[in-house]
C-alpha cells in the first residue's frame, strides 16, 4: 500500500508571545481625491476579510520605518484601501473615499525566530490572531471596518513577519498580490511595474439581465446526510498536506488511469479530482447526496477587450461540477478529471458575463456543506514580495471556511504543493487514512 501524502497539523502557537503597539493610521502621502468607488456584483458577495503572513528570515534594522513608510506612498495609487464602505442608493456596496480614516498599522514584537514556528502554511487562529491585526469594529461593524490592516512582527535573530487583513470585496488573489508586490517595489526605491484600475464599471452588469447555463451552478444542495449535525457536534480540525514532486506525479498517473483521459492535465485538475472524491467519502456523505465542486476561474483573458492588467478587483467567476456522491465514487477518478477539465474550459466571456447578471439579479447564497469549494494560490507571486531583505520564505493564511480548501506551494520546493483544508475530527483522521497517493 502506498504511503499517505504527509500532514500538517496548524501551528498552535504554544508560547507565542507577541508584544503589539497601539494601531496609528497610515494615510496617503499626498491628498488623493474623494468620491466613490463603484463596486461589481461579484465584489459585493466577496465581502470577507482574508488574513495572510509573509515571513522573511532576515530584515533591515530600519525594516519597520520602510515598510510603514512605504505603505503610506503605495496607498496614493492604492487610494480606495484607505476608504471605507458604504451603501448606495441602490442599498449596494460602494467604497467611500471621503472618509479618509486610513490603514490601521501595528508594530510588534515576537519571542521567537522563524525556524521555531515551523510550517506556517495553515496558522492556527491564536497564532493569526497574535500576526495579523484585526480592527474590532471587523466583527460587529464591518461596514465601517478598516478595508485594510497591516502588521510588521519582528522575530528573534533578524526575522520579520507582515500580517495582513484585507477585505476580499477589494481585490481577489492576483490583484491583492499585485499590491503587496507594488508595496515591496515601493520600499526597495522601484518605481511601480503595474499602475492599478480602479475602473470596475468594465464589469457591469447587462441591462436588461442575459442569464445563461449551465444552470447547475446556481443549485442549492440539501444536506441528506446530515452533516450540519456532524459539523456541531465535533471539533473541526485543520489539516495540510504536503505533496512533493514524485507524488504529484503519482496523482496525475492516478488520475488518468482508465483511458478516459485524452489530453495531458494539470497538477490542480488531478488534486481537485482527488480531493473532492476523498472528502465526500471521509463525510460519509449518502449515495443519493449531491455533491459539488467548485473554483475560481480568472476571465481577465476572456474578455473583448480584456480586462487590464492593474485591474484592481475581483475578476473571477466559480464554475462547479455536480452529482450524486454515488456517481462521484463509482466513477473512475479519470471521469472526475473530465468532468472539472470541461468546467474550466466552459469559462469564456458570455459565462463570465451571465455570471455577474445573475448575481446583480439573485444574489449569492452560501455554500451548502456538500460543497468543496477549491481555492489554487500556487501560482500567486508571492515570491515578488520582495521589501529589501529578500522574498519571504514562506507565505501562509488562516482557518478557512468549512466548504474551503487551499492549494498552495511548498515552503521548502516551490514546485510542492501543499493542500489545506479543514473538517471534523473523525472525518479528517479518515480523510487522512483514505489519501492514499
Amino acid at each position: 500500500m502506498p504511503s499517505p501524502a504527509e500532514a500538517f497539523k496548524a501551528v498552535d502557537g504554544s508560547g507565542l508571545t507577541v508584544e503589539r503597539s497601539i494601531p496609528i493610521a497610515v494615510h496617503p502621502e499626498y491628498e488623493m481625491p474623494g468620491g466613490f468607488v463603484f463596486l461589481t456584483s461579484i465584489d459585493q458577495v466577496a465581502h470577507i476579510v482574508v488574513s495572510t503572513v509573509y515571513c522573511f528570515d532576515r530584515s533591515a534594522e530600519n525594516a519597520v520605518d520602510v515598510v510603514k513608510q512605504a505603505l503610506s506612498q503605495v496607498l496614493v495609487p492604492y487610494y480606495p484601501l484607505a476608504g471605507r464602505l458604504a451603501r448606495s442608493s441602490e442599498g449596494k456596496l460602494i467604497v467611500d473615499c471621503q472618509k479618509k480614516l486610513g490603514v490601521p498599522f501595528v508594530e510588534a514584537v515576537a519571542n521567537c525566530d522563524l525556524d521555531s514556528l515551523g510550517d506556517m502554511s495553515i496558522l492556527h487562529p491564536d497564532v493569526l490572531g497574535k500576526l495579523v491585526y484585526k480592527d474590532p469594529t471587523t466583527q460587529n461593524m464591518p461596514e465601517i471596518a478598516p478595508l485594510l490592516t497591516a502588521q510588521v512582527t519582528k522575530l528573534n535573530n533578524g526575522g520579520l513577519i507582515l500580517g495582513i487583513a484585507l477585505n476580499h470585496c477589494m481585490s481577489d488573489g492576483i490583484s491583492a498580490i499585485k499590491f503587496i508586490n507594488s508595496w515591496a517595489e515601493i520600499a526597495r526605491g522601484e518605481p511601480l511595474s503595474v499602475v492599478p484600475c480602479h475602473d470596475r464599471t468594465i464589469l457591469k452588469p447587462r441591462m436588461p439581465p442575459q442569464i445563461r447555463g449551465p444552470y447547475d451552478d446556481f443549485v442549492q444542495l440539501s444536506d441528506v446526510s446530515n452533516l450540519t449535525a456532524l459539523y456541531e457536534k465535533e471539533q473541526i480540525v485543520y489539516r495540510s498536506f504536503h505533496f512533493d514532486s514524485e507524488k504529484l506525479a503519482a496523482v496525475k498517473r492516478m488520475a488518468t488511469a482508465g483511458g478516459q483521459v485524452k489530453r495531458s492535465i494539470t497538477s490542480f485538475v488531478a488534486l481537485a479530482a482527488l480531493v473532492w472524491r476523498t472528502r465526500s467519502m471521509a463525510l460519509r456523505m449518502k449515495p443519493h447526496q449531491q455533491t459539488m465542486l467548485t473554483f475560481p476561474v480568472d476571465f481577465r483573458s476572456k474578455l473583448s477587450p480584456q480586462v487590464p492588467d492593474g485591474f484592481f478587483g475581483n475578476a473571477v467567476v466559480f464554475p462547479c461540477c455536480l452529482c450524486t456522491t454515488g456517481e462521484l465514487i463509482d466513477e473512475p477518478i479519470s471521469s472526475t478529471v473530465e468532468r472539472i477539465t470541461e468546467a474550466i474550459e466552459r469559462v469564456d466571456e458570455d459565462y463570465a458575463r451571465s455570471r455577474i447578471d445573475y448575481l446583480d439579479a439573485y444574489g449569492f447564497e452560501e455554500f451548502a456543506l456538500g460543497t468543496l469549494l477549491i481555492s489554487s494560490w500556487t501560482k500567486l507571486d508571492y515570491g515578488s514580495s520582495d521589501f529589501g531583505w529578500g522574498e519571504p520564505r514562506q507565505f501562509g493564511t488562516g482557518s478557512l471556511p468549512a466548504k474551503s480548501c487551499l492549494f498552495m506551494r511548498g515552503w521548502r520546493d516551490k514546485k510542492d504543493v501543499v493542500v489545506v483544508l479543514s473538517l471534523p475530527f473523525s472525518a479528517m483522521n479518515t480523510f487522512q487514512e483514505l489519501l492514499q497517493v
